[in-house]
């Protein structure tokens, strides 16, 4: 599909005569620009946005899916946002399945789904720790959303590699570096977590290891963890002392695609 195919199948209003796209709201009548990810945000030379190249982000999929990300507004810290949406092209026709709102750094985000059982899930992967500078905390997560209701909901966020440090922990006065790395594994049951978190003082010496295998497990509430993170009970273990309440979101049923032919 062609960049002004996908802008126009997200959104009817868009101008293809004028490659021009006023704000409006999307084609399952969405109001993707009000979502409160996007706050803030606006698009170069203001809004109606004229449409250049290289806007669009894309991953792929199995069977002709694609999932897109339109970055049409900026923000002061380097981050983009626009709506994300899943897509398929086919020789006749396109359709449009679900679309929600995303914010990042245009250069750290990797795209894509992954099927778990019968569910497509789609993946938005933010590398914060590559190339970050040393001795300062970063965080890398995967951002995994669940189509519903011809909206991507935003199940869950797996944390793929996190850096942080502390004072006066672990027996030391001085300052000790917390690093957790992860793997995951999507099956049928569920996405399946290896957590591993090392713990260095400020000379480098590795102080103990710790590993944990979690599962997210689709139910009402979305994804939901089998046990707390292994990070929470070593690097911040208030945070699992008191774990946060999770909203549960409405059930609703996927309405059939946007077709455009």
């Amino acid at each position: 599909m062609r960049d002004e195919q996908i802008f126009k199948l997200i959104f009817p209003a868009f101008d293809d005569s004028k490659n021009v796209l006023a704000r409006s709201p999307a084609c399952t009548e969405q109001n993707v620009f009000d979502d409160k990810v996007l706050a803030g945000g606006t698009p170069k030379g203001g809004w109606p946005i004229r449409i250049q190249d290289g806007q669009i982000m894309q991953g792929s999929g199995g069977d002709r899916i694609k999932v897109v990300w339109l970055r049409l507004l900026e923000w002061p810290d380097g981050t983009v946002g626009g709506p994300l949406a899943i897509v398929r092209g086919s020789e006749h026709f396109a359709e449009l399945y679900a679309v929600t709102a995303l914010r990042g750094r245009p250069d750290k985000m990797r795209l894509g789904t992954e099927r778990m059982g019968g569910e497509l899930l789609v993946t938005a992967e933010e590398d914060g720790c590559t190339g970050h500078a040393a001795g300062s905390p970063c965080e890398t997560a995967l951002h995994v959303f669940l189509p519903r209701g011809g909206a991507l909901q935003r199940v869950v966020d797996v944390p793929v590699e996190r850096i942080d440090y502390a004072m006066g922990r672990e027996k030391t006065s001085g300052k000790v570096e917390y690093h957790m790395t992860s793997s995951s594994r999507v099956q049928p049951d569920g996405i399946h977590l290896s957590e591993q978190v090392e713990v260095k003082d400020d000379g480098g010496q590795v102080l103990r290891k710790a590993e944990l295998e979690r599962l997210f497990r689709m139910s009402e509430a979305g994804l939901t963890a089998s046990e707390g993170s292994l990070w929470d009970r070593i690097a911040k273990p208030e945070l699992a002392a008191n774990p946060e309440p999770k909203e549960k979101p409405e059930k609703t049923k996927s309405p059939p695609p946007r077709r455009q032919r």
